[in-house]
C-alpha cells in the first residue's frame, strides 16, 4: 500500500512541476504551487507512517530502520540515509517555494517560480528516476534488503526484521533537529538565487529590486546554518566521544563554506542599497551561495569521501555535478545578459569608511570559504590524479583560517559604530579609550588566572572589546532612536560572537586530556578535584546494551557508557561523563572495560559553555527583524 501509493504520487509530483514549469497562465500557479506542497508533505508523512509501521517491504525502511529503534530515532531515521534525506529535501525546497510566492514574487513575471520550479524537479527527477524511499524490495539480505524496484505494483518480499540506523545517528536526541536544521538551511539558498536570476532575467526598470529581495531571502537561511552548524558541534561533542566539537572534517566544512559566503552577501547588499556599488559582486556571491549548497550535497552524498556524516548510494555524484553544471549555466548567462547593468556599479570611495570596512570584511570571509574549498577538494583531486588518498590535517586550517577570522574579529570592533566617511583612529580610540584599558585589563586578569602566556594578550583582547564595545553601544542607544532591524540584527550576532571567539580562543589553548587506568571503587585527581569511580552498571535495551560506568564528583554523580548495537557490525560507541561549569567542561570518556578495570581518557575542555552561549545569542539575532516582519 505505502510503496505503490508513495511511488505513483512522486510521479504524480513531478508531472505536476512540469505541468507548473510549462505553464504561460499566471491564474494557476498559486494552485499549483500549494498541491505541490500538499504532496510533498503527503509524502514526507507517508514515509514515516511506513517507518511507524515497520513496513520492512520498503527497501529504505528495511536497511535504515529496525522493530527495535526508539520511536524519536525512527521518527529521524527518514533523513538517516540518502533517499530519506532527498525527501525531506524536497519538503524544504515546496515550503521555500510557497514562501517565496506569498511573500517575495515579482507580481510583474512568472520567471522566478520557473527557476523555482526547475530546481524543483531536478530534485524531485532524482527521487523519481533513481532513488526513491518508497522502492520496493525484491530480494532480502540477511538483514535488511539487497535489491529494490522503483515500478508500482511488483511483488515484494518483506524482511522480518530491519538493519536499523547507523548507531552514530541514533545516540543522541540532536539528530533528531541537526539535520532538518542544516537543510532548512542549503535549501533555503535556493530563494536569493531565484531572486537575483529572475528579476535580472527580466531586466526591470527598478533594476536594484533583486539585492532588496535577495537580502531579505538571505537571512533566513544564514539564520538556520548557523543553528544546525551549531547542534552539529554540539553532538559530535556529545556523541562521537574524541572530546571536540570541531575537526575540519569535510562534510563540516562544506555547511561552514555557504555561512561565510551568506555572511559576506548580508554585509555587502547593505552597501549596494545604500550606495549602489558592489552589484556584480554581490550577484557572484549570491550564485556562489547557492552553487556551494549543491557542492556540499555532492561531498555528503557522492561518497567520494569518508565521513561519520556521510552516506551514498548510486549515482547521486554524477546526478549533482550535472545540476552544478546546468544551474551554473543558467547563472552565468543571465549575468552575461546584464553586463551593462553592472557596469554601473560605483567605485567606493571611502575605504576607511563603512562601506571601505564592508569590503575588507567580504574579502577574508571569501578567502576563508576559498580556503576551506581547496582544502576539502584538494584530496579529491590528488587521488583522481595519482590513485593515491591523502588528508587535509587540521593545521592547514588553524595556520590559514585561524588569522583571517582574526582580521575579521578586529573589523567587527571597528564597525560597532561606523560613520561613511573614513574613520579617524585618533578619535576612535579617544571615544573607546576607557573600553579599551577595561578590556586590556580583564584580558590579564584572565590570563594570570588561568596560568596562560601573554602571548593570547592580542586575541583575548580583541574578543572582551567586541564584547564590551558592542554592550556599551546596546546601553547608549536602547532609549535612543532604534534605527533599521538589520543594524540591530548585526549587533546581536557580532556580540555572539565576541563571546564565541573568547570561548574557542580558551579551548585551543588552555585545554588538557590525560589517561587513568584504574579499578572499581577506586578514585583520581584531576584539575584539583577528586573524582571517585564505582562499578559498572549493566542495563539491556531493546535496540542496544549499555554499559554504564558512574563517576562522582564532590557535587555530582555523572555516567560514562559503552554503547553496542544489536544489529550493527560497529564497534561500541563511547558517551562521555560531563561535569560542566561556566568556564570549563570536565570530559570524561571510557575507552575500554575489562572485567573491573578501566581505561579512562579525562581531558579539561575550557571555554565550551561560553561558546555555545555566544552561538545562542547570535541564533538570537532574528528578534529585532522579527519585530519589524523583515523574517
Amino acid at each position: 500500500m505505502i510503496y505503490n501509493t508513495g511511488i505513483i504520487f512522486s510521479w504524480i509530483s513531478l508531472g505536476l512541476l512540469l505541468f507548473l514549469f510549462f505553464n504561460k497562465k499566471n491564474i494557476y500557479t498559486e494552485i499549483l504551487v500549494r498541491i505541490n506542497l500538499f504532496i510533498q508533505v503527503f509524502l514526507f508523512c507517508l514515509l514515516e507512517i511506513g517507518l511507524f509501521l515497520n513496513d520492512f517491504s520498503l527497501y529504505y525502511i528495511a536497511n535504515y530502520s529496525a522493530k527495535s529503534t526508539p520511536p524519536l530515532y525512527k521518527f529521524a531515521s527518514l533523513w538517516g540515509s540518502l533517499d530519506g534525506s532527498i525527501l525531506l529535501w524536497n519538503l524544504c525546497l515546496s515550503l521555500f517555494m510557497f514562501f517565496y510566492l506569498k511573500y517575495y514574487k515579482d507580481p510583474t513575471s512568472n520567471v522566478d517560480i520557473k527557476i523555482f520550479t526547475l530546481i524543483m524537479i531536478f530534485f524531485v527527477g532524482y527521487t523519481v528516476f533513481s532513488s526513491s524511499p518508497f522502492a520496493g524490495c525484491v530480494e532480502l539480505a540477511s538483514i535488511g534488503c539487497s535489491n529494490s524496484t522503483i515500478l508500482p505494483f511488483a511483488d515484494l518480499v518483506k524482511s522480518d526484521i530491519g538493519r536499523g540506523p547507523n548507531p552514530l545517528l541514533q545516540n543522541h536526541p540532536l539528530m533528531a533537529i541537526h539535520p532538518p536544521m542544516l537543510y532548512i538551511g542549503y535549501v533555503g539558498m535556493t530563494m536569493p538565487f531565484v531572486a537575483a536570476t529572475s528579476r535580472l532575467y527580466s531586466k526591470k526598470k527598478d533594476s536594484n529590486s533583486w539585492i532588496e529581495v535577495a537580502e531579505k531571502t538571505t537571512y533566513i537561511p544564514w539564520l538556520f546554518l548557523t543553528i544546525g552548524i551549531t547542534l552539529g558541534a554540539a553532538w559530535s561533542y556529545e556523541v562521537l566521544g574524541w572530546g571536540g566539537y570541531w575537526a575540519w572534517d569535510p562534510v563540516e566544512n562544506v555547511s561552514f563554506i555557504p555561512w561565510l559566503l551568506a555572511t559576506a552577501f548580508l554585509h555587502s547588499a547593505k552597501i549596494q542599497k545604500t550606495q549602489n556599488t558592489l552589484l556584480n559582486w554581490n550577484y557572484i556571491l549570491v550564485g556562489l551561495m547557492f552553487l556551494s549548497t549543491l557542492f556540499g550535497t555532492f561531498i555528503t552524498r557522492s561518497g567520494v569521501l569518508i565521513s561519520v556524516h556521510a552516506f551514498s548510494n548510486g549515482n547521486i555524484g554524477t546526478y549533482l555535478l550535472f545540476g552544478m553544471l546546468l544551474f551554473g549555466l543558467i547563472f552565468i548567462a543571465i549575468g552575461s545578459k546584464n553586463i551593462e547593468y553592472f557596469s554601473k556599479s560605483k567605485k567606493i570611495e571611502n575605504w576607511f569608511g563603512k562601506s571601505g570596512f564592508f569590503v575588507y570584511n567580504n574579502i577574508f570571509l571569501f578567502s576563508s570559504a576559498l580556503v576551506i574549498f581547496i582544502g576539502t577538494i584538494f584530496p579529491l583531486i590528488y587521488e583522481t590524479l595519482y590513485s593515491r588518498q591523502i588528508t587535509v590535517g587540521r593545521s592547514y586550517y588553524d595556520i590559514l583560517v585561524g588569522p583571517l577570522l582574526l582580521i575579521l574579529l578586529g573589523l567587527m570592533i571597528f564597525s560597532v559604530k561606523l560613520s561613511i566617511k573614513n574613520l579617524n583612529i585618533q578619535k576612535w580610540l579617544s571615544d573607546n579609550v576607557i573600553l579599551i584599558n577595561i578590556a586590556l585589563i580583564v584580558t590579564i586578569f584572565t590570563l594570570v588566572l588561568l596560568n596562560n602566556s601573554y602571548i593570547l594578550i592580542i586575541t583575548v583582547s580583541f574578543s572582551f572589546l567586541l564584547i564590551f564595545t558592542t554592550v556599551s553601544n546596546f546601553f547608549k542607544n536602547f532609549r535612543g532612536p532604534k534605527g533599521n532591524s538589520s543594524y540591530w540584527t548585526g549587533q546581536i550576532a557580532h556580540l555572539g560572537i565576541g563571546i564565541f571567539a573568547l570561548g574557542i580562543i580558551l579551548n585551543v589553548s588552555q585545554s588538557f586530556s590525560t589517561e587513568k587506568e584504574l579499578n572499581s571503587f577506586q578514585e583520581f585527581n584531576f584539575n584539583n578535584e577528586t573524582y571517585f569511580v564505582y562499578d559498572t552498571i549493566e542495563e539491556s535495551l531493546p535496540e542496544k546494551n549499555v554499559l554504564k560506568l558512574p563517576i562522582s564528583n564532590s557535587k555530582q554523580t555523572k555516567y560514562t557508557s559503552l554503547n553496542i548495537f544489536k544489529n550493527s557490525s560497529q564497534q561500541a560507541i563511547s558517551s562521555p561523563a560531563v561535569f560542566r561549569s561556566i568556564i570549563n567542561d570536565i570530559y570524561i570518556t571510557v575507552k575500554f572495560i575489562n572485567e573491573d578495570s578501566y581505561k579512562l581518557i579525562v581531558r579539561n575542555n575550557y571555554g565550551v559553555l561560553i561558546m555555545w552561549i555566544g552561538l545562542f545569542i547570535t541564533s538570537l539575532s532574528f528578534i529585532p527583524r522579527l519585530r519589524k516582519n523583515e523574517v
